[in-house]
C-alpha cells in the first residue's frame, strides 16, 4: 500500500481534530512545572497550527513575578468564564461538532456539561453546532 492510502485509512479510523482549544487552570505558575515542557514540545511539533493554549491562574498572583510562557497563547488571572468561552468557540466553529474533554474537578465537569448542552443547537437547526462533553475518570 502507498503512504497516501495508509494516511487516508488512519484518518478514516482516527480522525485528527481540526483545532484544539486547550484550557489549563492552575493556582500558581509553580503548578505548571511538571507539565510545561511536555506541553511546549507538543505546541512546537506537527500540531503547532492546530493548538491554542489558554492558561488561567486562579490563586493570588504577584504580577511582577509572572513569567511569559512562550507556548501559552493567552494568559488570564482568575477563573474562566465558561459561558463566554463556549459562545466564542461556537461563533468560531459554527456548524461543527466540538468535543469538550475534561481531566479535572467534577465541579468544573458539571459546569462544562451544562455549557455544552446550553450552547448546542437543536437537531432541527440547519447549521447545527454541537458540543459533546467527555470526562476522564481516575
Amino acid at each position: 500500500m502507498g503512504d497516501d492510502i495508509i494516511d487516508q485509512l488512519v484518518n478514516d479510523v482516527i480522525p485528527v481534530p481540526k483545532y484544539i482549544h486547550f484550557y489549563w487552570i492552575v493556582r500558581n505558575q509553580q503548578e505548571l512545572d511538571w507539565f510545561y515542557d511536555l506541553l511546549a514540545t507538543a505546541i512546537e511539533g506537527p500540531a503547532k497550527d492546530r493548538i491554542e493554549v489558554n492558561l488561567f491562574t486562579t490563586g493570588e498572583v504577584e504580577l511582577s513575578a509572572v513569567k511569559a510562557l512562550k507556548c501559552v497563547h493567552h494568559q488570564y488571572f482568575g477563573r474562566p468564564n465558561w459561558g463566554r468561552i463556549f459562545k466564542g468557540c461556537k461563533a468560531q466553529h459554527a456548524g461543527e461538532h466540538l468535543g469538550v474533554f475534561l481531566c479535572g474537578s467534577p465541579v468544573i465537569g458539571e459546569e462544562l456539561a451544562r455549557q455544552s448542552a446550553k450552547h448546542s443547537d437543536p437537531p432541527e437547526h440547519t447549521c447545527q453546532t454541537r458540543f459533546s462533553f467527555f470526562k476522564e475518570h481516575f
